[in-house]
């Protein structure tokens, strides 16, 4: 049995999606190897800095703690010692730049395409680290077509052909959906427009707020998730005909219970490597109304209305159309979930073990 250590520095940072990636294929990794559908031919160990974060509560792949350095220290300087002839795998987008037996996933290249939407230093790291990698591991994984390509323009120097492993949406159905939300706020089935709110400049929301400044003659609820400040909200669409109920943060429970209870949700997003949002509802029989920007179309199909981001005429356009009843709501529906059953974690880990094979 060969011994395949996984980097877990990711266990001690925020979740957001690129973590969100990881937690679930290394859960279902375990679920994997205890089912006994796979042969052993591999053994699993998270490395952890001290002090993780989260423990994922798993049976079959270990997890060891190693050194007293944290951050990119640990990551450059403890990772690859440790894994000195050992296979290592990388889900979050970075790694140690000199150790050669290596998986990296990286996600996106949105910092050679949208860097904008990030600070000076961080495009310098993340352009010097993604080249790095790219020279020193012997694989790179993507999640969408439209990733591939991009990384394979932006990135010359790729040692070997970059593989496309897409994501799973299915661990939204073992999420027990949160109701308290819905009393809270006092939303009511169908009787909400959902929306995530960010001020990244990659998740676009500034078409939003001006869509519904517009839309003075609407008499809806528009909800907002996130971590959008009010102020920001309020002053932007101060014509807006409607009624802005913002939730701020919210669990994965409430979450799901958003997603399962309104009218549509809208993703307006520029630049995504996958875009797991509008896939999770569609999982959930929420209709979706979509940027046609990036790899979206890629991963929705026609399982979404789409609108140019950049138009916010448009986006109006396409939300009149499901709320004055001038568009098949039910058939949307039903393709959008047909499609997100294609999304499995299970047929990623399978995918991940026929490319880990190859290589180790």
């Amino acid at each position: 049995m060969k011994k395949l250590y996984i980097n877990g520095r990711f266990l001690t940072q925020k979740v957001t999606g690129v973590q969100r990636v990881a937690e679930e294929i290394i859960k279902d990794i375990d679920r994997y190897l205890i089912s006994g559908a796979v042969e052993n031919q591999f053994e699993f160990t998270i490395l952890v800095p001290k002090n993780s974060l989260k423990d994922l509560k798993l049976k079959k792949v270990k997890v060891k703690e190693i050194g007293v350095l944290q951050g990119h220290l640990w990551e450059q300087l403890l990772l690859p010692l440790y894994t000195i002839g050992r296979p290592l795998i990388n889900f979050c987008n970075t790694g140690p730049i000199f150790k050669r037996k290596q998986t990296v996933f990286i996600h996106d290249a949105a910092v050679f395409m949208k860097p904008e939407g990030f600070s000076k230093i961080f495009v310098i790291w993340y352009k010097l680290l993604f080249r790095l990698l790219s020279l020193c591991s012997n694989q790179i994984i993507t999640v969408s077509n439209f990733s591939k390509e991009e990384l394979q323009k932006n990135i010359l120097s790729i040692r070997n052909e970059i593989e496309v492993i897409k994501l799973g949406v299915d661990h939204i159905e073992n999420i027990q959906s949160d109701n308290g939300i819905l009393e809270r706020f006092n939303l009511k089935k169908d009787g909400f427009l959902l929306a995530v709110g960010s001020l990244h400049p990659n998740k676009n929301f500034e078409v939003l707020l001006s869509s519904f400044d517009q839309m003075k003659e609407f008499e809806g609820d528009v909800v907002i998730a996130g971590g959008i400040d009010k102020k920001v909200i309020s002053k932007e669409i101060s014509e807006f005909g409607g009624k802005i109920k913002h939730v701020g943060y919210v669990s994965d429970e409430e979450l799901c219970s958003l997603y399962s209870n309104a009218k549509v949700f809208i993703f307006p997003s520029i630049y995504e490597g996958f875009g797991l949002p509008p896939v999770e509802a569609m999982k959930l029989g929420c209709p979706v109304i979509a940027s046609n920007a990036a790899s979206i179309p890629e991963i929705c199909q026609d399982g979404a209305i789409y609108f140019d981001p950049k138009n916010s005429a448009e986006l109006i356009e396409k939300i009149h159309l499901v709320y004055d009843n001038k568009f098949d709501i039910l058939d949307l529906t039903f393709k959008g979930a047909e499609i997100a059953e294609e999304y499995k974690w299970r047929k990623t880990v399978e995918e991940l073990f026929g490319v880990l094979k190859k290589n180790n």
